[in-house]
């Protein structure tokens, strides 16, 4: 076959779309591990890892906001730092990407237009946000809910982060408060004051970093021990085994028969 003869400058352009064509395949792949959360399920959809994705309840689905959306830098669609370094689920970065979805919510003081505020809870966001409360601290669980039961909706424990639990009912619950008492976890967050007991913070701080606290008396002994190790064996836990024994052995005073 005789090579055709061709000026430089064309071939120098054959050779850039060559290259480009080239790197397309590349530039897919990385398009897809940065961005996809079929990708991102691949570890954090399976239990494998700490911070475990899952489908949320209230808000729409991974297809309509993805990963990116929410822990990526201003929600970008391609995240040049890779999967590893380009995400994040700091409060502050999560928190920006909710205002950008959600605007007019720290203007809004009304509940109009919640579509799930199912026990017609009060709350008025202007308010809170002269305090420089953000988005994650109360909304946390919008997106990955662990608690037992899964709501996706703010969880009372988390209001006790800075109201005290005296406060009136009617404050929030204009309606009066539920009917149904149900277990309210500790807040998910370092108390101001630690547990005098060095194992029972341990067991509060370290295991409500991930999810609620479980209720002690949830599990027997036996399925205490198997539980904190699965988890301190889980990337991200930050449990160590010094940890892990203190909250056994804290655990092992007050769990069920």
């Amino acid at each position: 076959m005789k090579i055709p003869k061709l000026s430089k400058p064309v071939w120098a352009l054959i050779g850039i779309g060559l290259l480009i064509l080239a790197m397309l395949p590349m530039l897919g792949l990385a398009h897809f591990t940065t961005t996809n959360p079929r990708f991102c399920q691949t570890c954090h959809g399976t239990g494998e890892t700490a911070d475990v994705g899952q489908p949320s309840l209230v808000h729409p689905d991974y297809n309509e906001v993805g990963c990116v959306d929410c822990h990526a830098e201003g929600g970008g669609h391609f995240v040049t730092d890779g999967y590893k370094d380009g995400f994040e689920a700091d409060p502050d970065r999560v928190s920006s990407n909710c205002e950008r979805c959600h605007e007019d919510m720290k203007q809004k003081s009304d509940t109009e237009g919640f579509k799930f505020n199912e026990l017609g809870i009060r709350f008025p966001h202007d308010k809170h946000f002269t305090y420089d409360v953000q988005c994650a601290d109360c909304h946390r669980n919008i997106a990955h809910d662990l608690n037992i039961n899964q709501t996706n909706r703010p969880r009372m424990a988390y209001c006790f982060q800075c109201h005290p639990s005296t406060d009136s009912c009617d404050k929030c619950h204009p309606d009066g408060p539920p009917a149904e008492e149900a277990y309210i976890p500790p807040p998910a967050k370092l108390p101001e004051t630690p547990s005098a007991d060095t194992a029972q913070a341990t067991f509060e701080v370290k295991c409500s970093k991930c999810h609620a606290l479980y209720p002690p008396t949830y599990y027997n002994s036996e399925q205490w021990v198997a539980n904190v190790e699965q988890m301190a064996s889980l990337t991200g836990a930050d449990i160590s085994p010094e940890d892990a024994a203190l909250i056994i052995s804290y655990l092992d005073t007050v769990a069920k028969p």
